[in-house]
């Protein structure tokens, strides 16, 4: 079956490598006329749209675009984004659900497939049910037992003299929002509260994107069975102080290429 590519994995045995959300719980939805608001502004926006499903123990998604909402009959219309067709009829082909992600409003949900049209279009039913998170948070991800995500930037201070340091760290946790990584005793000098940090180079195997970040919070972190340090170290985190398109797509791409235990909610 050829499916769509994937991101590069991460270790799937990491301990650390899980979706939490910033502060919030994802909430379940099941008011049809909240289902249909949410599809129907994906529609009338042009929102992003991915559609995903297990092969095997990997996830597979594609990208598509609402065509239409039909409100009396309780379905909607998917078609392929640019040069998906292929990938989402690979998807779609002998099942009878397919699970749907749309990024600009966190929703996620699990639809019948109710008529294929391939490769052109499909009918998808309304949910039963359906999960969103509060727009105003972003999905974090724990990736730093993996070593998947790199930041490398130039940072000064000037007390007691000038001093300009070169680092190269593992990103402990991202989001479309920001970023978090540890950093030695000695290290932590560099860093103040509100300081900005810029010039970032984030990378990931295949891709990178370079950013501006500020500080934004630093915390004493002591070794424990989840972290995995064997030291005392501090925490610092970085808010993205402004973020391209291209950038905050891909982010929110992989981050989604993990979410697992979190989506239970919309089968619940």
């Amino acid at each position: 079956m050829n499916l769509s590519p994937k991101l590069p994995e991460l270790n799937p045995g990491a301990l650390l490598e899980y979706i939490v959300l910033e502060n919030n719980k994802l909430k379940k939805i099941t008011d049809q006329a909240v289902i249909w608001n949410l599809l129907n502004g994906a529609k009338v926006l042009g929102h992003q749209v991915f559609i995903w499903r297990f092969v095997g123990n990997q996830k597979h998604l594609a990208s598509v675009k609402i065509e239409s909402v039909r409100k009396q009959r309780k379905d909607f219309c998917i078609i392929p984004g640019d040069d998906q067709g292929k990938y989402v009829e690979d998807l779609i082909t002998r099942q009878e659900t397919i699970d749907i992600y749309i990024p600009e409003s966190s929703f996620l949900m699990r639809c019948e497939i109710k008529q294929s049209d391939a490769p052109v279009r499909y009918y998808l039913a309304f949910p039963v049910s359906a999960a969103q998170m509060e727009r105003r948070k972003n999905l974090r991800l724990n990736i730093y037992a993996s070593g998947s995500m790199k930041a490398t930037f130039s940072k000064s201070v000037i007390i007691p003299r000038i001093m300009t340091q070169f680092f190269d760290k593992t990103i402990t946790d991202i989001s479309v929002g920001g970023f978090s990584f540890f950093v030695s005793r000695m290290e932590h000098k560099f860093f103040q509260e509100g300081d900005p940090v810029p010039c970032i180079s984030l990378q990931t195997a295949g891709w990178s994107s370079r950013l501006d970040g500020i500080v934004t919070s630093i915390r004493e972190i002591n070794p424990d069975e989840f972290n995995g340090l064997n030291y005392k170290a501090w925490r610092i985190s970085c808010r993205f102080r402004t973020i391209d398109l291209k950038t905050k797509c891909y982010l929110e791409k992989y981050i989604f290429e993990r979410i697992n235990q979190e989506l239970s909610v919309i089968n619940r």
